[in-house]
C-alpha cells in the first residue's frame, strides 16, 4: 500500500428506505418505532483529543485509569461528557480553531431492533443553527452535507476499542490534528495494529507512516481485526456508505448498510438496515445473544474531518444486554 493510498476513501452512493413509525422493514415488515426502548447519548465535541492524548498523564487526567486500570472513557465520563464539549468548543482546552456559536454536544435518541436477517436503528437529533466556520469558502467545510451520522462497530477484535470506543481509531496525525504531517496529503482514521509502531508521547505523536506489510493487513481484514464502519450523508438526496477501518478508513456504497434521513422542522431523523452477514469484506457478522462496543459520530452544520460531535464507548446488546438494546422482531 503507498502512502498516497492511506488518505483516500471510496465512494458512495444513496439508498433508500422508509422512515418513521410504519415504516417498511424488509418483505412487507413493518415496525412500530414507538413501541422499542429508547436509549440516550450525548455527543460532545471532542477538540484534539487523540488516542494518544487520552494516554498522556501531562495532557489527560484519567491516563492511568484508562493505561493501569482498565478503565472505559464511559466510566469517568459518563455524566460529563456535555460539560467536556464546552470546553473544547469554546477553546478552553485543546481547540485552536474556534467556531464561534459551535454547539458543545448533541443529545442523540436510539432506538434497535433486529430479525433472522437485519439489524435496524433508528437515530433523532436536534438540528443546529449554521455556524460559519473559519476559513472554508461560504463558511461551509462540507457544502454538500448539512450532516453525516457515522457508526462503529467493533466485536472485540481491535485491543481498547471496547474502552477507547471510536478514539482506538482517532490519532494525532490525522488531518488537523497536532502532529498531521505538512506533505504527502491528510491521514484518515486507522488502528493502531495496522502499524509497527505507534509513538504515545515522542513528537510526532502517531504512526501513519509506519505501515505493516501489505501481506499482513489482508490477514488482518480476513481474520475480522478491524472497525466495522457505516455513515449516513444528507447531500445528494442522502447517500449510504459502508466499510471498516484497519490501515486507513475504507468507505464504499451499496453494500452491507442503507440508510434513510430526513430534518423534520428542527429534528433530524435518520434510520438504518444493517444486514447481521452482508458478506461484505469489513463488516462484523452480527449474532443475536452476544453485545458490541459501538460509537457515533455526528458532523452537523456542514463540518468535516475532527469538527464533529462523537459519543464515548456503549453497549449494543441484540436480544443482550447494554445501553441499546435492540429488540428481536
Amino acid at each position: 500500500m503507498s502512502k498516497r493510498s492511506l488518505f483516500t476513501t471510496l465512494g458512495a452512493a444513496s439508498c433508500a428506505l422508509m422512515l418513521g413509525m410504519g415504516s417498511a422493514w424488509a418483505a412487507g415488515k413493518a415496525v412500530d418505532w414507538s413501541k422499542l426502548p429508547e436509549a440516550k447519548a450525548v455527543l460532545f465535541y471532542p477538540g484534539q483529543a487523540s488516542f494518544e492524548w487520552i494516554q498522556t498523564g501531562t495532557d489527560h487526567g484519567g491516563a492511568r485509569s484508562f493505561t493501569k486500570k482498565g478503565d472505559k472513557c464511559s466510566d469517568c465520563h459518563a455524566e460529563e461528557a456535555a460539560d467536556m464539549g464546552k470546553k473544547m468548543v469554546t477553546g478552553q482546552k485543546i481547540e485552536p480553531t474556534v467556531i464561534p456559536g459551535k454547539r458543545g454536544s448533541i443529545p442523540l435518541k436510539i432506538k434497535a431492533a433486529f430479525d433472522a436477517e437485519n439489524l435496524y436503528m433508528r437515530f433523532e437529533f436536534p438540528a443546529g443553527p449554521h455556524n460559519a466556520a473559519p476559513n472554508a469558502p461560504g463558511g461551509k467545510m462540507d457544502p454538500d452535507n448539512e450532516i453525516k451520522l457515522a457508526m462503529m462497530i467493533d466485536d472485540g477484535s481491535v485491543p481498547n476499542a471496547d474502552r477507547a470506543g471510536c478514539w482506538s481509531s482517532c490519532h494525532a496525525d490525522a488531518r488537523d490534528m497536532p502532529s498531521a504531517p505538512k506533505k504527502d496529503g491528510f491521514v484518515t482514521k486507522y488502528i493502531p495494529e495496522s502499524r509497527t509502531s505507534v509513538s504515545i508521547k515522542d513528537e510526532p505523536r502517531g504512526g501513519w507512516d509506519k505501515l505493516k506489510p501489505q501481506a499482513e493487513l489482508d490477514a488482518m481484514l480476513k481474520e475480522g481485526k478491524f472497525l466495522d464502519l457505516a455513515r449516513y450523508k444528507s447531500g445528494k438526496g442522502g447517500v449510504s456508505e459502508d466499510g471498516y477501518v484497519l490501515a486507513e478508513r475504507v468507505l464504499k456504497q451499496d453494500a452491507g448498510a442503507k440508510f434513510e434521513g430526513k430534518r423534520e422542522g428542527d429534528t433530524w431523523v435518520v434510520t438504518m438496515t444493517r444486514k447481521l452477514n452482508s458478506g461484505q469484506p469489513g463488516d462484523h457478522v452480527l449474532q443475536a445473544g452476544k453485545t458490541y462496543t459501538v460509537g457515533f459520530a455526528i458532523h452537523d452544520d456542514h463540518a468535516w474531518g475532527r469538527f464533529h460531535h462523537v459519543s464515548l464507548d456503549m453497549r449494543l446488546g441484540l436480544g443482550a444486554d447494554g445501553e441499546i438494546k435492540a429488540v428481536k422482531q
